[in-house]
């Protein structure tokens, strides 16, 4: 009995989350959706091989970092796993500092949650 109250109680609670859900322009592309590539460059090559691996390219674009944050976030990336060649790391430094420096002017894309 006290099991099929607390199911119960579980479904209304679910039924009450599913009528409060939150609805999204069925246009809107969903998460996870790949929109950009990284601009020609210098270092774009180089980039794409030590990113890729974990990052798309929407990653990158929306950055604006400096130099300095560049290259602390390029060694993180490298103590996490990252493979990049000493002689490729200032190039990918120059390349995403050149690119995705405070400059930047990237405006995101909305989007909707998967299955709205």
């Amino acid at each position: 009995m006290k099991r099929a109250l607390v199911l119960l109680c579980a479904a209304l609670l679910l039924l009450a989350a599913a009528k409060k859900a939150p609805r999204f322009n069925a246009s809107l592309p969903t998460v996870g959706t790949r929109f950009g590539t990284l601009p020609l460059g210098k270092g774009r090559a180089q980039t794409e091989a030590a990113c890729y691996a974990c990052h798309s390219a929407d990653l990158l674009l929306q950055q604006r970092l400096t130099e300095k944050q560049w290259t602390a976030a390029v060694e993180k990336m490298i103590r996490w796993g990252a493979e990049v060649k000493d002689a490729d790391k200032p190039v990918v430094i120059a390349y995403l500092a050149k690119n995705f420096g405070p400059e930047n002017k990237f405006v995101p894309r909305k989007t909707r949650p998967i299955g709205y």
